[in-house]
């Protein structure tokens, strides 16, 4: 089966919640054009990183996820990206899947970013992320950082994910290494990549003015990029659950696996 998929890699404003919400229901318009089943977002795309979250501002984030899931669920597109979470102490940055997957919120970004002391304004979550099933088939999502830890991207290989979303504010001059990183993910997991980082420049909270490429990437199972698109363009690919099952046919990674004791559980 496949299906096409788009990520907007957008330039997210700090606490400009309705004018991020104005750029995502754009996004989600031409997305449905283009008859994209899946919309990738970047991280934390409703308020970006802020010193503190006021609750002002968190209550405005949690309207525009309401108003995405209802215009996504009424063009029949999944919307994938990260926002603020509510945790015990501090909010969270927490994965959401919107529109006709549902309007679920199955993981929060478990690895805090420490050089920016992402941290100090949120909460870290504890759990793992999960595998859910969508119109475009099992999708895995987590953020940014996360990306850097097999301890937790093998979670979308053990749920049998064909598909992992990348939310991320990841700055040059490190993107290299994202790519990197999500071609590596999408190969070790053998399954496709979907990785939205976003445009324009933000001081994420220590001082210093960082640069985002506003780069997607959609990989394929094989571990090479299929699509991308640069300086915040729209990027809409093809995704084929076949090609999962090929690779996993020809290189059967979970069989042997299992078969040398490792598979968890």
């Amino acid at each position: 089966m496949t299906r096409k998929v788009a990520a907007l890699p957008f330039d997210v404003r700090p606490g400009e919640v309705s004018l991020n919400l104005e750029s995502v229901l754009n996004g989600i318009a031409q997305a449905a054009e283009a008859e994209a089943a899946l919309l990738a977002l970047p991280e934390k795309w409703t308020t970006s990183f802020l010193p503190s979250y006021p609750r002002e501002i968190l209550e405005a984030s949690d309207r525009a996820l309401d108003t995405v899931h209802e215009v996504a669920t009424d063009a029949g597109l999944t919307v994938v990206g990260s926002a603020p979470g509510k945790g015990e102490m501090k909010p969270t940055n927490e994965i959401h899947f919107l529109g006709a997957a549902g309007n679920l919120r199955p993981y929060r970004k478990r690895m805090m970013f420490s050089p920016t002391g992402e941290g100090r304004g949120l909460e870290a979550g504890e759990e793992l992320p999960e595998t859910v099933p969508t119109p475009v088939g099992r999708v895995c999502a987590f953020v940014c950082y996360d990306l850097r830890f097999p301890e937790i991207t093998r979670q979308a290989f053990y749920g049998d994910a064909e598909l992992i979303v990348v939310p991320a504010q990841w700055p040059r001059p490190r993107t290299e290494v994202f790519e990197l990183l999500a071609r590596a993910r999408a190969a070790e997991n053998q399954a496709w990549v979907l990785a939205c980082n976003r445009a324009g420049k933000a001081d994420l909270g220590d001082g210093r003015e960082f640069v985002f490429p506003g780069t997607a990437l959609l990989v394929n199972p094989a571990g090479t990029e299929a699509a991308r698109s640069e300086e915040g363009e729209m990027l809409v690919g093809e995704a084929d659950s076949a090609a999962v099952k090929e690779i996993r046919k020809a290189i059967p990674c979970a069989r042997d696996l299992k078969k040398s004791g490792l598979w968890p559980g």
